[in-house]
């Protein structure tokens, strides 16, 4: 594990390009998912994707680019948002690379974040033929989502590779549209570091880190090796602008089970919800000083009576103390789908003041138990 550090993921109002690697018969296998129940409601078919053998290494960074790029897609979104009563459309951009395919559909593994309430999704290919795209289905946590496009053409696929594999110091290529307006440009560095722990938007992640120039822009791109393999998707970096050459990416192996798991079922299978909605606060602690608690802002129907309720503080989980939206996380991330959870609450309710509503909370905790359930978004 590594040091832990807050950063915040790309702004998806940039487009980006990533590269990805074509498969040769010598290079990869072939591997085959049953895709079942996606949120594009398509029916259960084989997709088709591949994983890097070994191959050789390119000779340089020109050759590694004029084999991947076919597979690199750019990703424009449109969303609706209210604001004061007025309805506007927002534009955002990102990249994708394709990974599968099934018969005319192919599949493409981008952000959560580039995709992420988007009302349309378009998918432009490196040649310039632009596709109306379907979402399949996203995860926060791990801020993987898939989109799929139709198309009559043959269409190359990225190879993944091993992300397990890698060596500190190894070259690493990113290609990209940095700021939106710089499509095609290649940047190269190396593998910093592996098994960063790192808090992004209140999720605890471990991600790879290097030192190629990666800009807002770059959000859903490929990071690869100079096998021309896929070895992570960009998402993160730091954003301290006296900070230069720290940028983050996950790793290769994890995208590609969160993507396994979306396009068989539409959701990551196992991962756990006990079904209420938080939000962070801070409570009086001694005269000029306060404590960061999360309360329960809502609650699922059918929970069990006896269980959580509504402004509940959520002290312990399974005997660990909560006092961020990301410990929270964390936490959860170590329970699975049918556990057994303990929890410790302070009850709280609304109050009216001199100064407004405020919460406030009972002096003595309740604990109980109850049964984490499958997330589905």
């Amino acid at each position: 594990m590594g040091t832990k550090n807050k950063l915040k993921l790309f702004a998806a109002c940039s487009l980006c390009i990533a590269v990805a690697a074509a498969c040769t018969l010598a290079g990869c296998v072939q591997t085959e998912g049953e895709a079942g129940r996606a949120q594009s409601g398509g029916n259960e078919n084989t997709v088709v994707s591949y994983v890097a053998e070994d191959s050789a290494v390119y000779s340089s960074t020109a050759e590694v680019v004029a084999a991947v790029a076919d597979s690199v897609v750019e990703i424009n979104t449109e969303a609706i948002t209210t604001q004061w009563g007025m309805q506007y459309i927002v534009s955002g951009a990102g990249s994708g690379v394709i990974v599968g395919k099934s018969d005319n559909t192919y599949y493409i593994i981008t952000n959560e974040h580039v995709v992420e309430d988007a009302n349309d999704i378009t998918v432009r290919l490196r040649g310039g033929e632009e596709f109306e795209a379907n979402l399949v289905a996203g995860d926060d946590a791990a801020d993987i989502a898939v989109v799929t496009i139709t198309s009559e053409d043959e269409l190359t696929l990225a190879q993944w590779g091993d992300s397990d594999d890698l060596q500190i110091g190894e070259d690493l290529i990113a290609i990209g549209n940095p700021l939106g307006s710089l499509g095609g440009t290649v940047t190269k560095g190396i593998l910093s570091a592996t098994e960063r722990t790192i808090i992004v938007n209140d999720y605890e992640m471990t991600l790879l880190q290097t030192d190629t120039a990666i800009n807002p822009g770059n959000s859903g791109g490929g990071l690869f090796n100079m096998r021309g393999q896929l070895i992570g998707i960009v998402n993160a970096k730091t954003s301290d602008e006296e900070v230069e050459g720290i940028c983050f990416a996950i790793p290769a192996n994890d995208a590609r089970a969160t993507f396994d798991d979306l396009v068989t079922y539409g959701y990551v299978y196992g991962r756990a919800t006990l079904g209420i909605e938080l939000a962070e606060g801070t409570i009086s602690s001694g005269i000029g000083s306060s404590s960061s608690i999360v309360y329960v802002t809502a609650v699922a129907d059918g929970t069990a009576e006896g269980t959580f309720e509504l402004y509940d503080r959520i002290y312990k989980i399974n005997g660990v103390e909560i006092s961020s939206l990301s410990g929270y996380n964390s936490v959860l991330a170590d329970i699975s789908a049918r556990d057994t959870v303990t929890v410790e609450v302070f009850r709280g309710s609304v109050s009216q003041g001199f100064f407004g509503s405020s919460i406030t909370f009972a002096e003595e905790s309740e604990t109980f138990t109850v049964t984490a359930a499958q997330y589905i978004p």
